[in-house]
């Protein structure tokens, strides 16, 4: 009925609006006051103008009309004026601004009815309520005389649900001579109805239809009053407990209102209450079909469908529900017990907590998490929702209901992993326990009679079942366990009558006879369940969690076969289990690897053995297996295999391009995808890995190892309310995942909640798997933190007893020694430390001990130079503090790095590779690691090399072949036949080769792509031919220049398309860059920037250049010897250098403004951002190419 009113309402108001100014589309103030002290011909100039405004709004030409208008206020700001501004503007369905107009009219004549009216109108019709309520009452208050502006604001008042406000307003408007007093009629029944005012109701819809016998709107409105009265009834009724005088007046209230969907909610709700099931759905069905954004009226559906049997057709109605209102939080925590009442515990307990983040004080949600926990058996999770129970607002009879419950969990848990053990003495205990809690739980009775059975006393076994059945008769644990018991004992007539009581029971009630299906499932006895709902399914062949448990059950059977090697069996059995539940989850991945693994047994005995070996940790080993595996067996899992092989070998950039070709390639594996974005965050990727994991989880809501991942994020990103979310979802769908329990320990302590981050840490104690020394370190340094230092190194010392090649005990033995002056002590756990793990942060704390100690001169400069030399992803400012340090403790004349003297002839090029250069000479590649004088490899070669790329491989060129070298061992990768080699070019997994009979810039025409492969390569080959002679570029593409006649043609080159060129006034090119997507090109006389893809120029710097360089994020443009840094086409700064630095790679940006460089004299300084030398070293015959490789 309201919504209803409200469409009627707003037509009536397009009728009174237009009332008021159909003869001419302006306001009733027109001329009617001359403002005073103005000059006349200004005057009739602007109301000219606006004369002509209005003539041009008849004729709907706006844009003339708001010209003319903005004229006239030029001319003399008048209220016409503004008034046919905001006219012409909303006209043209420029509503904002046209408010702005009609305030500024209104300022100047604050009562204009046709202004307030128009205004009002407007806002209503931008959901601005209370601005239109503003304007209605200002007319009220200037023309109280005028019903339609009481009704008007009587509307308003009802709109923003001020209903008193509206029923007196709406009254005033009650006049003979209001035109529409209809319509005030009729929003009076309405805002009756709402008060629950039935006879005025009902008295207001009448006078309504009397005075307009055509208004269908006052008919459904007294229906509507009726049925409410009727609603009103039959809801007392049912709280008075008479179910079936209530059923009664809620049929009365469907017959007055068939097409109202809220008493067939009601009366659906009436009958569940009444257990009439059927009846309940056939009614709901027909509510939610009227209204399907009924909340209400969806939960009462959704739990009518579950009490008929169709526990997945109510849970797929609240997911729909959820749809259409992902806010609503009831709907969530419904979908919840629809989960749990289905059997999938983790669904409902992801529900449960994603309310409870939306709403932490949401009791209900909590209250449900704290059960299902408990059913679970997951008391420490129960615990701590317990504990946010106590400080909630709720009835305190729950909360000693949760109380009690709780302590009676606790004792049959521990009684459980009693009866585990077969400790059943023991388990008795605890049971006898939890009886004295509660002498009627049949949880605790049945656990009784369990154990007593299993020790062979069966009187007393028989005595706690029939308790159990005292309490509650149709106790399906109680009656299997007697049936068992009778079955031992050999007593058939007592087995009998339990097996009748059973067959009664379910045909009475199916869900009690599916947990009695569960028993047999939660003991894993596959047959025994399938038999049960074999014959459960034959008395309801349409019971959709009948059929959902026997397909899982079949499901089950068919893995078991799977692990049995016996792929024809699992097939078989998974075909039967698609025909019973075709959407089962897990069902099609098993098919898939059921098919995947029948078609590949003759490898089964080969994956075993390449598994073995990577869990060996030999890595290098497993990754030929594994690929000699993939090559005959193409599954994605063992391309993760393959790429983590490789990164574990140090070959991270190999690896990283392998997962991202696997996902591009199975973009439906998540194992793949998951492994790929692992690694991004290795690799500082952590915005694309979140983008990808948060991908995941939204397509797969189980994918608990993405879950762990987006909360490791979270703690990078210093939000540990966000990690513990995420670290929570994952220990829902995966318990005894430790990784996920440790991180979330640590999010807690993060917050503050240091005793709950210590329950974490100790569970995590109980699982007897991987990750137990990290949780007695986090404990420890919970300790620390909290200053008991003694008992911190007591848990530390005995850390290094039990996990001897544990490194961190000693790392932080050594700081807590430190601390108190021991600084012999600490420097030998920290040795320690280092002995078992390499890592910057074990070697910055051995710096730091040896600062404090006399006489350590040759042993801290050993260190601060391992410390540059093996660690280069140290982040500069830690680089430059140790560099100073070092600096300092030689007197500014040491040698920071002291790599294998550079050969007498100079090289083709120097790479790096983690802790090794690599010298591309004329005739061999040498590598050497940091600080060693000794090669680890040498290669030599009869032909000479012509250049040489590092991109993961070392790309090493001859005249007439080309090939790839592992950097870590100096083997070759792939080799590429190919004629008349000049030199290499690219990165980031595009390498090609410039061909020609002639080499060397402006001579070069030719490119072909290598490809990943030298295969790849004769299979398609990619190559490119410029119509001229000129030279390659490479910047995130390649680019060819060729220059003639003082222009250049530069090109973007395209294998696939066609490649485009642009010719520019620039007499030649030093070389091409790419800066935040624009396209750098370098000249003699400045730098060019340009589109990548269209090469057009967007600006231009003039100066006389030697080169350029983009360093961290900045340009760097040399010239003589002042050093500027470009920008968006401008010179920002320019610093004036005492000697200019080298071209090549020469600079080094470092935090706080900072610069290193090698000057063209070979010496590397150090300046701040005015250039200024802060310190200076000549190393040598140190080559501009080896800053890059250093820092």
């Amino acid at each position: 009925m309201k919504s209803k009113s409200i469409i009627v309402l707003f037509a009536s108001i397009t009728v009174l609006g237009l009332m008021h100014c159909r003869s001419a589309q302006r306001s009733d103030a027109v001329e009617r006051e001359t403002p005073a002290n103005v000059d006349p011909a200004k005057l009739a100039k602007s109301r000219e103008l606006i004369r002509q405004g209005n003539l041009a709004v008849v004729q709907k030409q706006y844009s003339r009309a708001l010209d003319l208008a903005n004229q006239s206020i030029q001319v003399l700001p008048l209220f016409e004026g503004y008034y046919l501004k905001g006219l012409a503007l909303s006209r043209a369905g420029k509503e904002s601004e046209a408010l702005e107009a009609f305030e500024q009219a209104e300022s100047i004549n604050p009562t204009d009815q046709q202004l307030l009216l128009t205004s009002g109108l407007l806002y209503d019709s931008l959901n601005q309520p209370e601005k239109a309520q503003e304007k209605y009452l200002k007319l009220t208050e200037a023309y109280p005389n005028d019903p339609v502006y009481w009704y008007r604001a009587g509307v308003g008042y009802k709109n923003l649900g001020e209903l008193d406000k509206a029923y007196e307003y709406l009254k005033k408007s009650l006049k003979d001579d209001f035109e529409h007093i209809d319509q005030a009629y009729l929003q009076l029944g309405d805002v009756c109805l709402e008060q629950k005012k039935y006879e005025e109701s009902d008295k207001y819809f009448a006078l309504a239809g009397k005075k307009n016998p055509e208004m269908e709107e006052a008919n459904t409105g007294r229906n509507a009053s009726q049925s409410a009265r009727l609603m009103d009834q039959g809801n007392e009724l049912l709280q008075a407990g008479k179910v079936t005088e209530a059923i009664a007046i809620f049929q009365k209230a469907v017959d007055t209102s068939p097409k109202s969907a809220a008493p067939k909610f009601l009366l659906g709700n009436a009958y569940l209450q009444n257990n009439e099931p059927a009846k309940a759905l056939k009614y709901t069905e027909e509510g939610i079909k009227l209204s399907p954004d009924s909340v209400s009226g969806r939960i009462i559906h959704a739990t009518a469908l579950r009490k008929n049997g169709k526990t997945l057709q109510a849970r797929k109605v609240l997911e729909e529900g959820l749809e259409r209102n992902p806010e609503e939080i009831e709907l969530i925590n419904q979908l919840g017990l629809a989960c749990r009442d289905a059997g999938d515990t983790k669904c409902a307990l992801v529900q449960f907590e994603k309310a409870l983040k939306m709403k932490p004080d949401h009791y209900p949600s909590r209250l449900n998490a704290f059960y299902t926990y408990i059913d679970a058996r997951r008391y420490d999770e129960a615990e701590r929702h317990l504990s946010a129970l106590e400080k909630l607002s709720m009835p305190e009879k729950e909360k000693e209901q949760a109380r009690t419950y709780f302590k009676l969990a606790r004792y049959l848990g521990t009684g459980d992993r009693y009866f585990e053990k077969n400790e059943f003495y023991r388990a008795v205990l605890e049971y006898q326990k939890a009886l004295k809690v509660d002498s009627k739980s049949t949880a605790a009775l049945n656990s009784l009679g369990r154990t007593e059975l299993l020790r062979r006393r069966f009187g007393v076994a028989e005595n706690h079942y029939k308790k159990a059945l005292k309490v509650d008769s149709e106790n399906v644990q109680a009656l299997e366990g007697l049936l068992r018991l009778y079955t031992q004992v050999g007593n058939a007539a007592a087995r009998r009558n339990i097996q009748i009581r059973l067959e009664k029971l379910s045909q009475t009630n199916p869900e009690a006879a599916v947990a009695f299906g569960r028993i047999y499932e939660d003991d894993q006895k596959w047959k025994e369940a399938e038999n049960h709902y074999e014959r459960l399914l034959k008395r309801y062949p349409e019971h959709e969690l009948v059929r959902r448990r026997l397909s899982y059950v079949v499901y089950r059977q068919a893995l078991e076969a799977n692990r049995r090697n016996d792929p024809n069996t699992a097939l078989r059995l998974i075909a039967r289990s698609e025909k019973l539940d075709p959407n089962l989850p897990g069902l099609a991945s098993a098919k898939e690897v059921i098919q995947d693994n029948k078609k590949h047994a003759r490898f089964l005995p080969e994956l075993e053995r390449a598994e073995d070996t990577y869990q060996s940790g030999r890595f290098a080993r497993a990754e030929v297996l594994f690929r000699n595996l993939h090559a005959k067996w193409p599954r994605p899992a063992f391309l993760v295999r393959i790429a983590d092989s490789l990164i574990q070998q140090g070959k991270e950039q190999e690896g990283f391009r392998l997962l991202e070709k696997a996902a591009a390639e199975n973009p439906s594996s998540t194992e793949v995808r998951e492994a790929m974005y692992a690694n991004f965050i290795r690799a500082g990727r952590a915005d694309e890995a979140k983008k990808g994991f948060q991908g995941i989880v939204d397509s797969k809501e189980d994918a608990y190892y993405s879950h762990y991942k987006l909360g490791i994020i979270h703690l990078m990103n210093d939000d540990p309310e966000e990690a513990f979310d995420s670290f929570q979802t994952s220990l829902i769908y995966r318990p005894d995942f430790i990784p996920a329990r440790l991180a979330r320990g640590v999010a807690l302590y993060e917050q503050g909640k240091q005793s709950e981050s210590e329950k974490d840490f100790k569970e995590a104690l109980k699982y007897d798997t991987f990750g137990k020394e990290l949780a007695r370190l986090n404990l420890a340094l919970i300790d620390l933190n909290s200053n008991e230092e003694a008992r911190a190194r007591k848990s530390l010392e005995d850390m290094v007893r039990m996990y001897p090649n544990f490194s961190d005990p000693h790392y932080h033995l050594s700081f807590l020694d430190f601390e108190s002056g021991n600084y012999r002590q600490a420097l030998n756990h920290i040795d320690r430390a280092i002995e078992l793990e390499t890592t910057a942060e074990y070697h910055k704390a051995r710096a730091r001990i040896l600062e404090k100690m006399p006489g350590q001169r040759v042993a801290l400069e050993k260190t601060y130079r391992t410390i540059l030399q093996d660690f280069p992803s140290l982040p500069d400012k830690d680089r430059e503090e140790v560099r100073q340090k070092l600096a300092r403790l030689s007197n500014g004349q040491a040698r920071a790095l002291s790599p294998m003297a550079l050969p007498a002839v100079d090289p083709v090029k120097v790479v790096r590779h983690r802790d090794m250069i690599i010298y591309i000479e004329k005739t061999r590649v040498v590598a050497a690691r940091l600080g060693s004088e000794s090669p680890v490899y040498t290669r030599r070669f009869d032909a000479p090399i012509m250049d040489g790329v590092q991109d993961y491989w070392i790309y090493v060129a001859f005249r007439n072949r080309i090939i790839s070298l592992d950097p870590v061992t100096g083997e070759t990768v792939d080799q590429w036949d190919m004629p008349e080699v000049c030199r290499l070019l690219g990165s980031d997994g595009q390498v090609a080769a410039i061909t020609g009979k002639g080499c060397g810039p402006g001579k070069e025409l030719e490119l072909k792509a290598l490809g990943n492969t030298a295969d790849e390569r004769i299979l398609s080959p990619r190559d490119y031919k410029g119509k001229e002679q000129g030279t390659f570029f490479y910047a995130n593409g390649f680019y060819h220049s060729r220059s003639s006649g003082g222009k250049t043609t530069i090109t973007r080159i395209s294998f696939e398309g066609e490649s485009r060129s642009e010719v520019h006034g620039i007499s030649d090119v030093i070389s091409i860059k790419i800066h935040d997507g624009e396209l750098l090109v370098a000249h003699s006389k400045g730098v060019l920037f340009l589109d990548p893809e269209d090469l057009d120029e967007s600006a231009s710097v003039a100066m006389k250049l030697d080169w350029l360089e983009v360093e961290n994020g900045t340009i760097y443009a040399m010239s003589g010897t002042n050093l500027h840094q470009l920008d968006s086409g401008d010179i920002v700064k320019t610093i004036k250098l005492s000697v200019a630095a080298r071209p090549g790679r020469s600079i080094h940006a470092l935090p706080e403004n900072k610069l290193m460089y090698i000057g063209v004299d070979g010496t590397l300084r150090l300046i701040d951002g005015s250039g200024k030398l802060l310190w200076q070293e000549n190393p040598g015959k140190f080559d501009s190419r080896l800053l890059s490789v250093y820092y």
